[in-house]
């Protein structure tokens, strides 16, 4: 196969199949620290991370294979479903239950709609919960759990976030979410948030009007102290000025000079692509030499 970028062919640096990437903050200034993370159902079967921070500036290529497994039972497949599932595992698994995209839909309890698995809603919802600010394409509001700060954040490509009330539970945040969701923006602009290095919005006003209206509705607040503004970066050599997006169900080959990585993008000179829509694919990375 012909390298998209040219030059000299490409060397194999990885395999495995995709899921999403592994990211943390980087310590004081330094960027966030992304890795390639193999999918794999088998936990012995994985192949071992990827580190990616050491590979900006140079010419990759995500090779497609062709195959698609199943994250959670290894089935082949020929569409991969929600997070990477087949469609038996999609309609039977948690993880893929309507309530996990929109938690304000939680049927728990409803004896007429059952919960798929009641050891997972007690290990996965019925935990502490956070409502955020953050600032991706701009100000918007967000749930996450607890234990998953700051990752959340990082997978969304915040550049800064604020946490500011805590709930016991996923029903409880996802009901409240939906409801400050009629004044103040959910979602994040994939597109604008790939173009900008740093959004010119004020978080902390955006913040404040969100704790106004939590106060309204009689919710109590975390404490000052830790409703603090927390501030990323990302590994990223050059923004793109127009974003075109890499499809691995219509071109099996994806890269060329890796120019940047944020939120669950990877950033090429040539196009982007997230990573993460594309869990359950089974590809090759390949790389010139450095």
């Amino acid at each position: 196969m012909l390298n998209i970028a040219g030059g000299e062919p490409l060397q194999p640096i990885w395999s495995g199949t995709l899921t999403k990437m592994r990211v943390a903050p980087g310590e004081g200034d330094a960027p966030a620290r992304y890795a390639l993370a193999d999918g794999c159902h088998d936990p012995a079967a994985r192949a071992a991370d990827l580190p990616l921070n050491e590979l900006l500036g140079r010419r990759l290529e995500l090779r497609f294979t062709g195959e698609i497994r199943c994250v959670a039972c290894g089935r082949r497949t020929r569409k991969a479903f929600g997070p990477g599932f087949c469609f038996p595992c999609f309609r039977s698994r948690p993880e893929a239950d309507t309530c996990i995209v929109k938690p304000e839909l939680c049927h728990h309890g409803d004896p007429a709609h059952p919960c798929r698995d009641e050891a997972f809603a007690r290990a996965h919802c019925f935990r502490p919960h956070v409502l955020y600010a953050a600032l991706t394409s701009a100000p918007k509001v967000g749930i996450t759990r607890k234990v998953n700060i700051p990752t959340r954040w990082l997978d969304q490509g915040a550049v800064a976030a604020m946490p500011l009330a805590e709930l016991p539970d996923r029903r409880a945040v996802g009901v409240l979410e939906k409801s400050l969701a009629a004044d103040h923006s959910d979602r994040t602009h994939w597109m604008t948030m790939l173009k900008e290095e740093a959004p010119e919005h004020d978080l902390a006003a955006f913040a404040q009007r969100l704790l106004d209206d939590l106060a309204a509705r009689g919710v109590t607040p975390l404490p000052e102290a830790e409703r603090s503004l927390h501030r990323f970066r990302y590994p990223v050599r050059r923004y793109p000025e127009k974003v075109r997006s890499f499809n691995l169900d219509r071109d099996p080959v994806a890269g060329g000079v890796l120019e940047g990585i944020k939120g669950q993008y990877l950033m090429f000179d040539a196009g982007v692509i997230n990573v993460r829509r594309f869990t359950g694919y089974r590809v090759e990375l390949h790389g010139e030499a450095p």
